[in-house]
């Protein structure tokens, strides 16, 4: 009887391993693979240590307009090993895009910070007491605090920062104020078009060009050259995507990377099915 008992545990086990198994294998033949997220590049909207789930079918390497997604490197130096990164695609082949304190404006639309990006702040030491006082009130704990010799730098999200300004007085906001962000435009390209080149094209496209003319693309002094001939406009193969990520102080995105060609796009992240903030379980990733 013990022996029979024995049998029936071992085959049940059996079973469930192989329904395991079975049920790994149709993810990943349906396109839908687990991630471990490693980093705070996407905090608060992914946390280090969720793990979430990654669509990597998306007809045809075609992301959606800010969605989070989960790509890895095109510079040549890590073709080797390309690590992943994971950022929110927030320009489309063709897209238009400046980039201010403001947000994000694209194709003339203007399209705000997401309320959970972090950003750095600086509040002098009188202010910061008070900010301090609010932030307890409202839960709110102020992340990466470094004092200084005039007051305190930290970093908080965007709503964050929208409910502490309500806190303070004006004199008290004149005090607390954002690290200001470069300003910058760009043309995102898209396959099949003609791509003009000015000084911060070559800047952003210069190491898809080189890996789309198989290396033989020339630079000096801020012209392009094929072939030995200089030429203003350039034909790209592919479409390309710009990625930012909401924690802008610890994440590797477009801003080091350049543009994303749609075969280094590996999915989207759309679901969080474990995170060690219990709270944060089962939660789509938006």
């Amino acid at each position: 009887m013990a022996i029979r008992k024995f049998s029936i545990l071992v085959i049940r086990g059996l079973v469930a391993g192989a329904c395991v198994v079975g049920i790994v294998i149709l993810i990943r033949l349906f396109g839908v693979e687990s991630f471990q997220i490693s980093t705070n590049a996407m905090a608060e909207t992914l946390r280090k240590g969720d793990r979430i789930l990654v669509d990597k079918l998306m007809g045809g390497r075609t992301p959606g307009r800010n969605r989070v997604v989960l790509f890895t490197s095109p510079l040549a130096k890590d073709s080797t090993d390309a690590p992943l990164f994971i950022s929110r695609c927030i320009g489309m082949p063709g897209d238009t895009i400046l980039v201010d304190e403001s947000g994000y404006t694209i194709n003339g639309r203007k399209i705000p910070r997401s309320p959970q990006s972090l950003s750095t702040y600086f509040a002098t030491t009188g202010t910061y007491e008070t900010l301090e006082a609010s932030a307890r009130k409202l839960n709110i704990t102020p992340r990466d605090l470094q004092p200084g010799r005039f007051g305190y730098t930290f970093t908080l999200t965007a709503f964050e920062e929208y409910q502490l300004r309500e806190e303070l007085s004006d004199a008290e906001n004149q005090h607390f104020v954002s690290e200001r962000i470069r300003e910058y435009r760009l043309i995102v390209p898209k396959k099949g078009r003609a791509y003009p080149l000015d000084a911060a094209a070559l800047t952003a496209c210069k190491e898809i060009i080189l890996d789309e003319t198989d290396g033989k693309a020339r630079f000096r002094n801020g012209k392009l050259y094929i072939d030995g001939r200089e030429t203003n406009f350039f034909f790209f193969r592919q479409d390309y995507y710009w990625m930012l990520s909401d924690n802008a102080d610890e994440a590797i995105d477009s801003r080091h990377l350049g543009l994303i060609p749609a075969d280094h796009i590996v999915g989207e992240a759309r679901f969080r099915w474990y995170s060690p903030d219990k709270r944060r379980i089962f939660k789509p990733v938006n």
